[in-house]
């Protein structure tokens, strides 16, 4: 999850909704103004994250000269989802992203933050033709493996499948004020958090909860995709261990990049300098003949 600094779209950012043969899905998107789009970006935010952690991004890919789309993942937020826990696997996940891929064209740089790094993986292993590239943005190879981090999901997951989900979010932000250095945002922010998880489906948030605690690793599946790979993560990232995400780019025969000043929420913390590495990565590909 990221923390938006404000809830003002950019001039040229706008909700839309994204309409696949799985579903409608809400979106925030943003087309240049003048001429042809270099292509499309899709971004997939993470565990209690929406499309709305990438505000600042997408107004920046946007000026770039690309169409970008940030979405809400199946129960998240603003996209409706099922009530049965089992449509919320990392391969239903990443089926809805294939789809959202064909629906925007295909041939989308997929880029992935955090679980959704997981989820984009996923999309990818499973319909490498529609995707040009793949960034893992602060995400890991698998579930966590940090005691206290597993100790936290396992009291939420338990906590979704018996309580109501507003009353969950209580319990969640008492024990995130006891966190050394917490600091509470200002009101229009902290009921915008709030609005966001309790929108959630509660048994789809339950199942991604348990995700991070039981996804397998396909690092190395990933590195026979034929979809270049990028991985990236901000130089405090607290989310899986930056030793971890480096030795995934070295797995996948590529080097870490490092987004300085930022933690585990580049697109809101560093949006320009996070723009200006995708962009470069996606140059890459886009100019070869």
């Amino acid at each position: 999850m990221s923390t938006p600094r404000t809830l003002t779209l950019p001039d040229g950012v706008h909700p839309a909704t994204l309409d696949t043969d799985r579903g409608s899905f809400a979106t925030l998107m943003a087309v240049p103004k003048y001429g042809t789009p270099l292509g499309t970006v899709l971004l997939v935010p993470g565990w209690t994250g929406s499309k709305e952690d990438f505000t600042p991004l997408v107004d920046h890919l946007c000026r770039y000269g690309w169409r970008t789309v940030a979405v809400d993942q199946r129960g998240q937020y603003e996209t409706p989802g099922p009530t049965e826990r089992s449509a919320y696997t990392l391969e239903e996940f990443g089926a809805d992203v294939v789809a959202m891929s064909k629906a925007l064209g295909g041939y989308s740089q997929l880029v992935g933050h955090s679980f959704g790094g997981l989820v984009a993986r996923e999309a990818v292993l499973t319909d490498p033709s529609v995707f040009s590239t793949i960034t893992l943005l602060c995400s890991g190879p698998a579930a966590f493996t940090d005691e206290a981090k597993v100790q936290g999901l396992q009291m939420l997951a338990f906590g979704l499948d018996n309580l109501p989900i507003e009353q969950v979010y209580d319990l969640k932000l008492e024990h995130d004020s006891l966190v050394p250095g917490y600091v509470m945002p200002p009101d229009e922010i902290a009921a915008f958090l709030r609005k966001r998880f309790t929108s959630n489906n509660p048994a789809g948030l339950a199942e991604i909860t348990r995700r991070l605690m039981d996804a397998d690793d396909k690092t190395d599946r990933l590195a026979k995709s034929g979809v270049r790979t990028q991985v990236a993560y901000g130089a405090s990232d607290d989310g899986w261990p930056i030793t971890v995400q480096a030795d995934v780019a070295e797995r996948l025969g590529i080097q870490a990049q490092i987004i300085s000043d930022a933690g585990h929420s580049p697109a809101i913390e560093q949006p320009a300098a996070t723009a200006r590495l995708l962009v470069d990565f996606f140059h890459d590909q886009t100019f070869i003949d």
